[in-house]
């Protein structure tokens, strides 16, 4: 094989330059990965305690026990290490409030950053790498404070800065934004109405905001040396000295903004397009696009993960063929605002696969908003803000603030009130495999002379999806961690058992993760029942209800989810549903679970809630039928259940055990884990494989696994 490699590149030329680059890549990766993004110095065992001192970065919860991102300083027991500090989220307990840039000294328990890894929904581990935060943990006892750092004073004072000058401001978040780049100031709701109109590009700093900076600076400039009337020699390239004052201003912005990942993207893309500018080139070729996006990968290979670089780049190079073939500033201005629409238009349908591909839909009205806010925020507000930041501490400007805040104000009301359904377009079938058939496609019908053949490779893919097997319904356990969420799928009908848990009495999985699941298939929810009100099986009930979800509860709660549900038999898109629990005496809340028993002609899978072995017992003396393929261990896999005689009366293919990751209760149990063994079930852990999805067919069936389809050579345990 090497042989033919090492022939094959005498003979062309080409392909031993291509080899060479992709095993320079290779090398690359490697080498970023082990100095940037390796924990391998320090072995972490969660069940010891170790003194650490570390910097806080960010607080994310206001009281103690405090939510805190922090800088790893040292940590006992581990050797100094030369490569950049890690990072970690904390919740450390103190009696002071924790603010950035405290360094801290105290007993932490630490273990390796790891989250939930669920299908088709916000990958926090992913994300976690990417800001390389790689531990987490929980202070033991007091911490105590031995300094503050100084060194981002400057990013922090103006942070707060325009903090103050805004803060008497409806609009508050969108101008820190702006400014800042620091959207933490964005409510979740703002942020998917944003993304509903079509709007969140413009709070991400990116090419249009470092682009206008730039503009500003080589302007400004310009205009005063033109007005100060220097005599200056000739000798010195003027141009050349505008050009860096903008491109320093841009370089100031980027700074400011904590050089996030799209504003360092933008700026890169500018130097390379001034560079090649300067050297006497054409910027407007395929080189300044080929350089910059060679450059990002150099200095960081894994913003490949970022889904911004594609948009980014598929944007820029869509403006720059348009350019090439189709604008022209000499035009008029009726002219150059059909061009703009040309141009918004390629824009929406050059970057369409790649939002259903990452948001599950598009928006509808954006195509027509952009051409409003665009230059709005581009040519005026963000001009004005800049303005106003640095007059602001001479002059009292509030009420121009005021004024605009109002008029934006109203308009962002006015485009609240457009219908959720013309504001959102849902698409959930687009896989990676339709998105590069997608621009495989677009690329035939642009560069081809043979356009006809576009249309092969999406012929190909149809074909492919009819001969596929037909899914008669499927189960999805959800990663939730120590906590239950399921939910049973037919003919674009589902049936929910149980939300999972809460956490700070504000965060749980419904909106994330299965409100997003629905979303993504289209889904009907048919029914919802609640195995017991715990907060690791309830704790989502606010937001389920919020989420309009109400009535469906009525089906298996009818009097109510403090009553035991109903024991009843009904049919579900061809399915035979089992409702049904164990009357048993006594308060113990886990006994009086419901269990949900779910049949199809071939098989059967039975959810049992946090049932004991008391439970299990009395389900047997009444002859319940237990018998099933599929067990989702009671109570998580707690020695309390499982018994023998239970395990004997499902007789289960498979058993699930939906349990966190090195959680406080240990579960599923070594011994719960050992009956199964002596029995030949096998056995699968959302701790473990995260997301479990069940895809049963008529004749077999079919297991899926988020942590090993969704993850890199590098996420993997």
């Amino acid at each position: 094989m090497s042989f033919a490699i090492l022939l094959a590149g005498a003979y062309f030329k080409p392909f031993l330059i291509l080899l060479s680059g992709f095993i320079c890549a290779i090398f690359l990766v490697i080498f970023h990965y082990l100095i940037f993004y390796s924990v391998s110095d320090c072995k972490i065992n969660y069940q010891l305690t170790r003194v650490v001192k570390f910097e806080v970065i960010e607080s994310v919860s206001a009281k103690s026990p405090f939510y805190i991102k922090a800088r790893l300083i040292n940590i006992e027991s581990c050797e100094r290490i030369i490569r950049p500090a890690p990072l970690a989220m904390l919740s450390i307990t103190s009696d002071k409030p924790l603010l950035s840039g405290d360094l801290i000294e105290g007993k932490v328990k630490l273990k390796r950053y790891r989250s939930v890894k669920n299908f088709d929904s916000f990958d926090s581990e992913r994300n976690a790498l990417k800001e390389r935060i790689f531990y987490k943990g929980r202070s033991v006892g007091e911490v105590s404070s031995y300094g503050h750092q100084q060194g981002n004073n400057i990013r922090e004072r103006y942070r707060q800065y325009i903090s103050s000058i805004t803060e008497n401001t409806r609009l508050q978040w969108l101008y820190y934004a702006l400014l800042t780049g620091d959207r933490s100031k964005i409510s979740y709701d703002d942020n998917t109405q944003l993304r509903e109109l079509g709007l969140t590009h413009l709070l991400a700093i990116s090419g249009l905001h470092i682009g206008l900076i730039y503009a500003i600076g080589f302007y400004t400039s310009k205009w005063l040396v033109k007005v100060s009337k220097l005599r200056i020699n000739q000798a010195y390239q003027l141009n050349n000295g505008f050009v860096l004052f903008g491109f320093s201003c841009a370089l100031i912005y980027v700074y400011l903004s904590d050089f996030i990942v799209s504003a360092t993207r933008a700026l890169v893309m500018l130097g390379c397009y001034l560079v090649i500018y300067q050297l006497g080139k054409n910027p407007l070729r395929w080189r300044s696009i080929l350089y910059a996006l060679t450059l990002v990968l150099l200095i960081d290979p894994f913003s490949l993960l970022n889904p911004g670089l594609y948009f980014s780049f598929t944007a820029v190079t869509i403006i720059f063929l348009l350019t090439k073939h189709t604008l022209d500033i000499k035009l008029g201005l009726i002219k150059r605002i059909s061009q703009l629409m040309y141009v918004q238009l390629a824009l929406f349908f050059g970057l369409l696969p790649l939002s259903l591909f990452y948001f599950d839909g598009t928006s509808v009205i954006g195509l027509i908003v952009n051409l409003i806010a665009v230059p709005l925020v581009g040519l005026v507000l963000l001009p004005l803000l800049i303005f106003y930041s640095l007059i602001s501490s001479f002059l009292d400007v509030v009420s121009l603030l005021s004024l605009v805040d109002s008029v934006l104000s109203f308009g962002y009301q006015l485009l609240l009130s457009i219908p959720k359904h013309w504001r959102w377009f849902s698409f959930s079938e687009v896989n990676f495999s339709l998105l590069t058939i997608s621009y495989l496609s677009l690329l035939i019908l642009l560069f081809s002379p043979k356009k006809y053949l576009s249309v092969l490779p999406l012929f190909i893919y149809i074909i492919d999806c009819k001969l596929q097997p037909q899914v008669q319904f499927q189960v999805d356990i959800f990663d939730v961690g120590h906590g239950l969420m399921v939910m049973i799928s037919a003919n674009k009908h589902a049936l929910i058992y149980d939300l999972g848990p809460r956490h700070f009495s504000r965060y749980d999985y419904i909106n994330r993760v299965l409100v997003r699941n629905i979303n993504k298939y289209a889904l009907t929810v048919s029914a919802t029942q609640i195995s017991h009100l715990d907060n690791d099986h309830a704790g989502g009930l606010s937001s389920w209800y919020r989420a309009g979800y109400r009535d469906t509860f009525s089906t298996f709660h009818p009097e109510g989810l403090r009553k035991p549900c109903d024991n009843k038999q009904l049919r579900f898109e061809g399915l035979i549903i089992n409702s049904f629990h164990a009357d048993v005496n006594g308060d113990n809340r886990n006994d009086h679970s419901c269990l949900l028993k779910i049949s199809s002609l071939n098989y059967s899978v039975l959810l049992t809630g946090d049932i004991s072995a008391l439970a299990e017992a009395t389900l047997i003396e009444k002859g319940v039928d237990l018998q099933a393929t599929v067990l989702l261990s009671p109570h998580h896999g707690s020695n309390t259940s499982s018994s023998v005689r239970f395990i004997d009366a499902v007789n289960p293919k498979m058993v699930i055990h939906s349990s966190a990751y090195q959680g406080q209760w240990h579960f599923p149990h070594p011994e719960v884990v050992k009956r199964y063994q002596q029995r030949n079930i096998p056995q699968f852990s959302t701790a473990e494989q995260g997301h479990i999805r069940i895809l049963f067919y008529r004749d077999s069936y079919r297991l899926e696994f988020a942590r090993e389809q969704e993850s890199y050579w590098f996420e993997q345990d």
